[in-house]
């Protein structure tokens, strides 16, 4: 009964969605929240992760990264975002295997 129990909470576990949050506050009153959102099955893993920076001042500043895992390969893609609204996104693609 335990293995079943245990190959079932190995299975539930990776089905579910794992997020996580942190704020971080400065000693000048600046902040960085993050948040993480990753989803696992069917031989993929997609893991997002948002970022804010907030000055003191008020100014924001935004990263959002998108990384995609399949067998032999894994993708991430990456946009900053800076307080006057300039965006910049790079894009990379590691592959082994045959």
């Amino acid at each position: 009964m335990q293995t079943r129990l245990l190959a079932f909470s190995i299975l539930l576990a990776s089905a579910l969605p794992a997020v996580s949050e942190v704020t971080i506050v400065g000693n000048n009153g600046g902040t960085i929240e993050k948040s993480r959102d990753c989803t696992r099955g069917d031989q993929m893993a997609q893991c997002q992760t948002d970022t804010i920076f907030t000055s003191a001042s008020g100014e924001v500043a935004t990263k959002t990264r998108l990384r995609t895992t399949v067998a032999g390969a894994s993708e991430a893609e990456i946009t900053l975002t800076g307080p006057e609204g300039n965006t910049r996104t790079r894009k990379r693609l590691i592959t082994w295997g045959n």
